[in-house]
Order: C-alpha cells, then sequence, then structure tokens
C-alpha cells in the first residue's frame, strides 16, 4: 500500500493505474484506491484544516460553547444547583 497525499489528481490517477498494490489518497483525488479524511478534519475539531480535507461539522466550536457555558455556570454558582441532588434516600 502506498499514501499519496496532496498530490494533483492526475498524477495520483497516473501512480494508481502504474502500480500493483493499493493507492490511499488523503487529498489526491478519486482516482486513488482508497480514500482518507482524518477524522479531527471531518468533525471540524481545531481552527485549521488543509485546504484538501472537509469539515462535516464544526465540533470545535460546540466543544468552547460548551466550555464557556460550564464556566459562566460555575462562576455564577449556578451550577451544581440546577442539577438534581443526591440525597441518599433514594436508590437513584
Amino acid at each position: 500500500m502506498v499514501v499519496l497525499e496532496h498530490i494533483p489528481y492526475a498524477l495520483a490517477g497516473d501512480i494508481t493505474r502504474a502500480l500493483s498494490i493499493p493507492t490511499i489518497g488523503i487529498g489526491a483525488g478519486p482516482d486513488c484506491d482508497g480514500q482518507v479524511l482524518v477524522i479531527n478534519d471531518a468533525l471540524g475539531l481545531g481552527d485549521y484544516w488543509p485546504p484538501f480535507s472537509k469539515q462535516y461539522a464544526w465540533v470545535s466550536k460546540t466543544v468552547l460553547n460548551v466550555a464557556t457555558g460550564f464556566s459562566e455556570e460555575v462562576e455564577s454558582m449556578k451550577f451544581p444547583s440546577n442539577i438534581i441532588q443526591f440525597t441518599g434516600r433514594n436508590k437513584r
């Protein structure tokens, strides 16, 4: 197996046709035998992605919103008072 990363599509196709082993493309076009998309890129984690990647979500924004909301609730003492308290009386 050979991994071809961020090369022209035509070149990746030529290499794939010339080899008897599988080629795996990372931003190398559709003619490779297989494709890789790094999960961090697909999820939109971080603030930079290679130009050949695709983001299907923007999880980093969600994580930042969650962390900000939690921090604000802790600072204002809203958390943990806004959750069900454990009293030790129930079998929950």
